[in-house]
């Protein structure tokens, strides 16, 4: 029996990592709600979109955190496991996934960001 390639290894690791980050990033912005604050337009919470954005926040440097410890790791295992031919590869296509998975991050703190803000619960006159 043949055991797996490092290679492998190393890309199934680092998209199970992908893909805990994005279910957790899914599971906390699917959180928000989508309605309007009340039938009067009178909000009973104070700083509401202060808070909102400050969770946003707080939960993007949580991800971005355990992003860099992903990148870390998957760079840990280019360095011990990877075929000294294959290294500069190996760390070049991490750094790519790097870069693609912190662009991700980026955009969705923008988008809870931008869900934020509740436009349209005042009257038009």
């Amino acid at each position: 029996m043949q055991h797996a390639r490092p290679n492998r290894l190393r890309r199934a690791v680092a998209y199970a990592a992908l893909a805990a980050v994005l279910g957790v990033v899914a599971i906390t912005l699917s959180q928000c709600t989508m309605v309007g604050d009340s039938l009067n337009g009178v909000q009973l919470e104070r700083g509401r979109p202060t808070t909102c954005v400050k969770q946003c926040n707080d939960l993007f440097a949580l991800l971005y955190k355990l992003e860099q410890k992903r990148h870390d790791a998957a760079n840990d295992i280019c360095q011990t496991s990877v075929p000294q031919a294959d290294k500069a590869a190996c760390l070049a296509a991490e750094d790519a996934n790097h870069q693609a998975n912190k662009a991700a991050l980026t955009q969705a703190k923008t988008d809870c960001q931008n869900n934020c803000h509740r436009q349209g619960s005042g009257t038009a006159g």
